[in-house]
């Protein structure tokens, strides 16, 4: 008898497909590095979209919360949980 660990074990590793031609790829721009006033700017936006942010707790009542087991939904809950 094999344990379902030793069956995953066993499955066959999923891989990507294989790669594209270089010739099929789209042509890429080249990769310029920002200037200051990009930064600046980008910066400023940030900040922007979070002034006035602030954290809120969760509430407590509508936030996750635990659901006892009962007889019915397991049987074995005494089994399982000594």
């Amino acid at each position: 008898m094999t344990s379902p660990y030793d069956r995953l074990m066993a499955e066959d590793i999923p891989t990507r497909p294989p790669a594209l031609p270089k010739a099929d790829l789209p042509p890429t721009r080249p990769i310029q590095p920002w200037t200051s006033e990009e930064q600046a700017q980008h910066l400023a936006d940030m900040l922007a979209a979070l002034h006035g942010w602030t954290y809120r707790e969760p509430d407590p009542e509508t936030h996750l919360r635990l659901v006892e087991p009962t007889d019915t939904a397991d049987p074995d809950h005494e089994r399982h949980s000594a």
